[in-house]
């Protein structure tokens, strides 16, 4: 079908966007449905959320990172409703970031960390084990670990968003591989870390095992002896059947095989993580389950995420409406790049099809150094320009792109993506900080 045909106006995009979104029926209509999908969700999350966060605290000891640091684990909101004059500037819902630092001190520091979570006998190995992280100037050579910037927020937290934008197979692992080796990291980091992911994923489902598993999900675990025994796909395509013993094997211990020399801890038979006064669950692991519970309740609370700083007359009528014009104007932003790039593309290259892939090569390029929510892209936005050039040509050249187009197209906007960069900050923030400006004012 031609394009001309399908193309759809922006002043359509516009109102399809308030009535979905802002306005009254649209409003209640994602609560109704948020509430119907609420039992699908709190599945989703505990099989989703627990893998990220579990793999994520296993890398902690293994890389020296505080718990405090890593993202997604440590990110969490509160909600409250707001004052009456909140309410007049449309503000629906106050949601505040959660401060762990605040309420848990021990995730602020290494060796806290270790002594509130592991049992007494095991904490002087595992504080001996793990480099701590080092100082310029202060730290004895080979006496602590000197990681680049960007390493580090890979590891904080990019790994994981990889992880949401594409599933753990070979395509996950090809993207990772592209950031590591821009990164200049050890590449046995790749396969450890998608090794370590995948294995709490399988013993997850082909295996019951407390803290991690969910029960109707969860199969009886099968034995060999006094081990529990799990398929594991490694990185690199080979088959294994993983034996382990309790949680913590499967999140940082040597496994022969799937793990590199130096990347895992030689684990007891019994686990290491301390059970303080009579509870079920360690203190790392019950503020995992505290957050997912949080997250399910909070779950009808999505709607107002959206259609917040919104005013009664503006969910009445979409003219009215500032949320629906700041919309508008950040897509008439993405059209004007979008056409630019169209403009630019060869005739050997200008189907449909490849013009999408060139118009989302370039919106990345923009975006991807300018997020506003930014967890999971601070280690592109470490990345220097030439780096992150290098890493945005490699990675759509594998997508079939042909290099000598990107490089003229990254000159060309080389001219004014940071500006744009800045506008498009600007304009999704404006309405909020707008309306509290005024709520505080009354």
């Amino acid at each position: 079908m031609p394009r001309r045909i399908t193309r759809k106006f922006p002043a359509h995009i516009k109102r399809k966007y308030y009535e979905k979104i802002l306005s009254t029926d649209g409003i209640y209509t994602t609560w109704h449905r948020n509430l119907q999908a609420a039992p699908i969700f709190a599945e989703w999350a505990w099989l989703q959320i627990s893998v990220f966060d579990l793999s994520e605290l296993g890398l902690g000891l293994l890389y020296n990172i505080l718990p405090i640091e890593f993202e997604p684990y440590a990110i969490d909101f509160r909600v409250e409703l707001p004052k009456p004059e909140e309410t007049l500037q449309g503000i629906w819902m106050k949601f505040e970031r959660f401060r762990f630092e605040d309420v848990y001190a021990w995730m602020t520091d290494f060796k806290y960390y270790v002594l509130e979570n592991l049992k007494e006998k095991f904490q002087a190995s595992v504080l001996n084990v793990s480099a701590k992280k080092a100082k310029y100037g202060f730290t004895m050579y080979a006496m602590g670990l000197y990681d680049p910037i960007v390493a580090r927020e890979f590891l904080r937290g990019t790994l994981h968003r990889l992880r949401l934008l594409r599933t753990p197979d070979t395509s996950w692992m090809k993207t990772m591989e592209q950031v590591i080796e821009t990164l200049d990291m050890t590449r046995v980091t790749d396969k450890h870390i998608f090794n370590r992911l995948v294995m709490l994923f399988s013993a997850q489902t082909n295996a019951f095992v407390l803290g991690l598993s969910l029960l109707g999900k969860a199969r009886l675990t099968e034995v060999e002896g006094n081990r529990g025994v799990i398929p594991v796909v490694d990185a690199e395509g080979n088959e294994y059947d993983v034996k382990f013993r309790t949680l913590d094997h499967l999140q940082m211990g040597f496994i022969l095989g799937l793990t590199p020399l130096g990347y895992g801890l030689l684990m007891p038979d019994e686990s290491i993580y301390a059970l303080k006064d009579g509870n079920k669950n360690p203190s790392i692991i019950q503020v995992l389950v505290d957050k997912i519970l949080g997250i399910v309740n909070r779950v009808t609370s999505t709607v107002w995420a959206y259609g917040n700083y919104n005013k009664v007359e503006e969910m009445r009528n979409y003219h009215y409406s500032d949320r629906t014009a700041q919309y508008d104007l950040l897509q008439t932003q993405r059209r004007m790049i979008e056409s630019w790039v169209e403009a630019r593309i060869p005739p050997e290259e200008s189907n449909p099809v490849r013009i999408r892939q060139y118009q989302n090569a370039v919106l990345q390029l923009v975006c991807w150094k300018a997020k506003r929510h930014k967890w999971g892209f601070k280690a592109w936005e470490s990345m220097s320009d030439d780096d992150f050039k290098k890493w945005w040509l490699d990675h759509w050249s594998t997508q079939g792109l042909n290099r000598q187009v990107l490089e003229k197209l990254h000159e060309g906007a080389k001219r004014w993506i940071s500006d744009i960069r800045q506008t498009k900050l600007r304009l999704g923030i404006k309405v909020k900080k707008e309306r509290l400006r005024r709520a505080l004012s009354l």
